[in-house]
């Protein structure tokens, strides 16, 4: 009602505005500038809530709260658009960003770089941890993300420059050995679920940040399957190993975010170890079915070049 009410007044507005001859000046009306469209979003919502707050709907203050903050709104939104136009030419005219911008595989090698050096810095975390309290839990957290930063490593010492540079037989064996790494990641990933299931073991994120988390878990999960099927189209088998490593590590995200959910909301549940166990192994079957298809798609090209060159 409040929606129907809001575009009512400012297609009303609109319609004053042209019979006023005023449409003429609509960039001015569109872009008042940054003093302006502040000025009238903290009007709105002010005018906004104090019709909610003191039950003044069928009132004119409550029009003209309608009216203001639609208009608001608008500016608001176009002055958005305006601003990301802004930056995103800004960045294009900056060298390093532009290149990231446009080189696909500048872009990879330096989302691996950094993701490398949080790895590290994960792995270190955890490793003191399980020194420090004896923990197997920590330790099975630490050689994994160990593991990872092996992955990750190999790939960014194998990943091309450019496009024009590559060599896919070449690529294909550090495309092989990530897909033999992620095997043995897989039984690292085994461990911890043994833990979580059998030792009541756990992720903890305090507070609000598990539903940080839980939207940060999301996010790679699609992202990384998008990228999948995008850099599908380069033909090189290290940005598509780099792509399975950012969806394997999603898949681990999204299995720590379901235990932590568990752990903190689920109470005392009677099906929650079922639950985790089912959600380990569903993760666990997929990296493993990722790993396998990547040593044998490897395999089967790198025997077929060989007999052609034999021939």
């Amino acid at each position: 009602m409040v929606w129907y009410r809001t575009i009512t007044a400012a297609a009303a507005l609109w319609r004053c505005i042209a019979m006023t001859g005023v449409r003429s000046n609509w960039k001015k009306l569109l872009y008042p500038g940054l003093l302006w469209v502040l000025s009238l979003d903290v009007l709105g919502g002010v005018l906004l809530f104090l019709t909610f707050a003191r039950g003044l709907e069928d009132t004119p203050l409550a029009y003209a709260a309608y009216v203001l903050s639609a208009y608001a709104l608008t500016v608001t939104v176009a002055g958005a658009v305006l601003a990301g136009k802004s930056i995103r030419r800004k960045l294009y005219a900056t060298p390093i960003t532009s290149r990231y911008l446009t080189d696909a595989f500048f872009r990879v090698r330096t989302g691996l770089r950094v993701s490398l050096l949080v790895s590290l810095f994960y792995a270190g975390f955890r490793l003191v941890s399980a020194v420090i309290g004896s923990s197997f839990w920590e330790g099975a957290l630490a050689f994994y993300y160990i593991l990872l930063c092996g992955v990750r490593w190999n790939l960014i010492r194998q990943a091309p420059a450019s496009g024009g540079g590559t060599d896919r037989r070449r690529e294909l064996r550090p495309y092989r050995t990530t897909g033999v790494l992620l095997m043995i990641l897989d039984i690292a990933l085994g461990g911890i679920a043994v833990q979580i299931v059998r030792k009541g073991q756990s992720y903890d994120y305090p507070g609000s940040l598990i539903f940080a988390m839980g939207f940060y878990a999301f996010y790679c999960l699609i992202l990384s399957g998008v990228n999948m099927v995008k850099y599908r189209k380069f033909r090189s088998p290290v940005l598509s190993a780099a792509k399975a490593v950012n969806l394997t590590t999603a898949l681990v995200a999204m299995f720590s975010l379901e235990t932590a959910m568990v752990n903190r909301f689920g109470g005392e549940m009677e099906s929650r170890e079922f639950m985790t166990a089912m959600t380990a192994l569903l993760v666990c079957v997929l990296v493993l079915a990722i790993a396998i298809s990547m040593v044998v798609r490897a395999g089967r090209i790198l025997k077929s070049d060989q007999q052609e060159d034999r021939r």
